[in-house]
């Protein structure tokens, strides 16, 4: 599986390859290390460093990923990437962004997606559909609009769980 591009269908969101697989089932807390309880440290926790959404300009799918850190609280985020074509990719991206900001004990489950309209200079959010790959998660776009409201206070943040 090394240097195996993941690989999904463009219909259905099922992965194609063993490492897009292995990518799905990371997502879903099903591979990889846990984290260590023990291991936790003192005074502000490695989460609060994350923000609680990173996302990109225009219409792009997105994914509701619960952090866990060893010692802490689990924390949603809302995140996606420009350019990126799967909800695992969206995974993928953010806990690689995690890892380079030295965050490696921090481990990612997803919990849903859809799709998110975001236009800064509109000040409009739009978060709606559901992840074919990761399939629908009861209440993700409402919490997902809750937590990009509270990030965009100023912004009109709408969501529905209508579409793909």
């Amino acid at each position: 599986m090394t240097g195996e591009v993941p690989r999904f269908d463009d219909e259905t969101g099922v992965p194609l390859n063993d490492a897009a697989r292995h990518v799905v089932a990371k997502a879903k807390g099903r591979a990889g290390p846990a984290g260590d309880a023990a291991a936790a440290g003192a005074g502000k926790g490695v989460l609060d460093s994350v923000p609680d959404v990173d996302i990109a300009e225009g219409k792009w799918k997105y994914v509701q990923i619960e952090l866990t850190a060893p010692g802490e609280e689990p924390k949603l985020v809302v995140r996606n990437t420009a350019g990126l074509a799967y909800h695992p990719d969206m995974y993928e991206a953010a806990m690689d962004a995690l890892e380079r900001q030295g965050l490696k004990q921090v481990r990612g489950r997803v919990i849903g997606g859809g799709r998110i309209e975001f236009y800064p200079k509109e000040k409009t959010c739009s978060i709606y559909g559901y992840s074919k790959t990761f399939g629908r998660a009861k209440g993700c776009n409402k919490k997902s609009a809750e937590i990009v409201e509270a990030a965009y206070p100023d912004h009109k943040v709408t969501w529905s769980d209508d579409g793909y």
